[in-house]
């Protein structure tokens, strides 16, 4: 796994099956049926965490392919059988080569079809659960193995991990929200295979659209609170699971007059003297910026860039630790950001 570590510091961070479609079957050169039927085989990326789509836990796949400058199958299902897949109606190989085209997990948005390819899944909105998957192989000819689709993930994702080691403070997280992000464009496929010898080859977004923030973490009531600990904890597990984000640029965090511009983290917390149990920060002199406002908290705001980061990349996990340790909330509290690229799978 390539890992990037960098510092920065700051004050306040379905399926319903379609039929397959080949077409008017006399138009395309078959080759002998006899055991030449087409195979699938799917592999994906190794991943960070365990909410991400693996080889082992990808369950079914979608798959559009063209011959000759035809369709010959439409949205076809592939699903898990034990250890291997099957669709139905069986297709077999013609005489001419195959392109295929694959996602996965099912989903809404119809992609646009060419003569002889997908181009692109218009208008696709990231609901931050869902870990999309793509994949292509180009080229392909009667062969008696499997097509072997190797898919990587089309999305990026974002993990915020919380943390304090201070024993004099206690400090009480409310909310973790992260701002003006896009949240709706269009994928478009690379036009080679995706191997997994080829990491080069890869889709790409375009067409942004939704900007709005999203939630990471919220508590409900005060029993769904979290007091961090010396140990971080990832506050987007077991509450909300919003983790998968449209790949995008990022823009600088700024402060322009009481309210901040830009892509950041909002943590809302309150802190506490761990001895006696006041409340030292928010207090009556704290900065309206740093006030939520019909809430006993504060906030603290730190930014999704750094000196070298501007931007999520497609198929990159980005995992922000953040320790708040100071009790005044007047130096800046130090933060690493680990940017891990998912594994190419076996």
């Amino acid at each position: 796994m390539n890992k990037k570590i960098f510092s920065a510091c700051c004050i306040a961070l379905s399926g319903i099956m379609a039929s397959c479609s080949s077409g008017d079957e006399t138009d395309i050169p078959m080759v002998d049926k006899a055991d030449n039927a087409i195979a699938f085989n799917a592999m994906v990326p190794k991943a960070p965490r365990a909410a991400s789509t693996t080889t082992a836990t990808i369950k079914e796949f979608y798959v559009y392919a063209f011959t000759a400058g035809k369709p010959y199958m439409e949205r076809v299902a592939v699903r898990r059988n034990g250890s291997s897949w099957t669709y139905t109606p069986v297709m077999y190989w013609p005489d001419t080569p195959v392109n295929f085209y694959a996602y996965s997990p099912n989903i809404s948005n119809s992609p646009v079809i060419g003569d002889d390819a997908i181009g692109d899944i218009p208008a696709y909105t990231c609901d931050g659960q869902t870990d999309l998957l793509y994949a292509v192989n180009i080229g392909e000819t009667a062969q008696a193995s499997p097509v072997n689709m190797n898919f990587r993930h089309a999305l990026s994702r974002v993990s915020v991990m919380l943390s304090s080691s201070n024993a004099n403070i206690r400090v009480h997280v409310r909310y973790v929200v992260l701002h003006d992000l896009y949240h709706t464009a269009t994928f478009y496929f690379p036009d080679a295979t995706t191997s997994a010898s080829s990491p080069g080859i890869i889709g790409n977004w375009q067409d942004f659209s939704l900007n709005a923030d999203v939630a990471l973490f919220y508590a409900m009531g005060d029993e769904d609170n979290i007091d961090l600990t010396t140990t971080p904890v990832d506050i987007t597990e077991n509450n909300l699971n919003v983790s998968f984000f449209i790949p995008q640029k990022l823009n600088k965090m700024s402060l322009e007059g009481s309210n901040y511009t830009g892509n950041y983290i909002e943590v809302d917390c309150e802190i506490f003297d761990s001895t006696s149990g006041v409340k030292i920060w928010p207090t009556s002199s704290t900065p309206p910026s740093q006030l939520v406002p019909e809430t006993p908290a504060g906030r603290l705001v730190f930014p999704l860039t750094t000196s070298t980061i501007d931007q999520w990349k497609i198929g990159h996990a980005y995992i922000y630790n953040i320790k708040i340790d100071n009790p005044t909330v007047l130096q800046p509290i130090d933060f690493n950001v680990t940017v891990d690229d998912y594994e190419i799978g076996e």
